[in-house]
């Protein structure tokens, strides 16, 4: 667990800030994320079609509660798809590979046992972050599936989501803690 990027799952009434995380990205990351441009409307459609009870979405926030990276964990019925992004600003510090732990957790957990994510090739980051894990990668013009089988659930996958989702719900409130204190907590 790195505790530099500690991961939480947002909650349906916290969907205004993935909305804005989504939306601070530049057209080319917007692009890359999306697999093709998307607008803002298409931004805003995209964060109300996210299933409160089929998906996930997990974060990590900086110090002042904003998302800077995010997952989206959809879920099918015999598989799981990640959509993920982080800041420009925040990249290369293992918020990405953060963010594919509680995905894997999860999918397993859910029964899944084949988790992917779709990415165009010339996303060399999501590219780069899929082989590191251990993702298999399938290329196919333009785009990219990465995909893993997944082992079923066991203890030991339970314990880890509990435990991680634990520790990041209390790095959640020691930042609005101290928010709180400096008398800037987001409304």
């Amino acid at each position: 667990m790195d505790l530099n990027a500690l991961t939480r799952e947002l909650h349906a009434h916290e969907r205004p800030l993935l909305l804005a995380h989504l939306l601070a990205l530049g057209a080319e990351d917007r692009r890359l994320r999306f697999e093709h441009a998307l607008s803002d409307d298409g931004v805003r459609r995209y964060v109300e079609g996210i299933s409160s009870s089929r998906d996930a979405v997990f974060v990590v926030t900086d110090a002042d509660l904003a998302i800077v990276g995010a997952a989206h964990l959809a879920r099918a019925e015999e598989h799981a798809q990640i959509g993920m992004s982080v800041l420009p600003r925040n990249r290369g510090r293992g918020i990405g590979a953060a963010l594919l732990e509680p995905c894997v957790a999860r999918a397993r957990n859910w029964g899944v046992r084949v988790m992917f994510m779709n990415c165009l090739v010339e996303n060399v980051r999501m590219m780069h972050l899929a082989r590191k894990k251990g993702l298999t990668i399938a290329v196919s013009g333009a785009e990219a599936e990465a995909f893993v089988g997944l082992a079923r659930a066991d203890l030991r996958s339970i314990a880890s989501e509990a435990v991680a989702e634990h520790v990041g719900l209390f790095d959640h409130a020691q930042k609005a803690y101290w928010l709180a204190l400096q008398g800037r907590l987001p409304q």
